[in-house]
């Protein structure tokens, strides 16, 4: 049997192995939530673009306090009333500023 072999270091691997289980685990269906309830939560990457933020700025959030992060078979969903009245407050909160004069 003959083939092409890729040679790298053990970290290199790591990155590759930890980017290839992201990339399945992400496309992962939710065949653990019930239709109503997949209609009720978002993942990560949903929330990232929702609120235009990175995975690590969503991460600070989760430490703060600011967003809830609900944990279901090794996936992290956030629901999305949570979302959607963080949302709200956070225009609230910027339009209730004004303009700076």
């Amino acid at each position: 049997m003959q083939g092409n072999f890729i040679m790298l270091q053990r970290d290199d691997l790591k990155q590759v192995v930890a980017e290839m289980v992201e990339e399945l685990v992400g496309k992962k269906p939710q065949t653990d939530l019930t239709k109503e309830e997949s209609d009720e939560y978002y993942t990560r990457d949903q929330v990232c673009e929702r609120l235009h933020i990175t995975y690590t700025t969503l991460w600070r959030m989760q430490k703060e306090g600011i967003i809830i992060v609900h944990k279901l078979g090794g996936r992290n969903l956030y629901s999305k009333k949570e979302i959607s009245s963080l949302l709200k407050s956070k225009v609230q909160t910027a339009n209730s500023a004004g303009p700076n004069v």
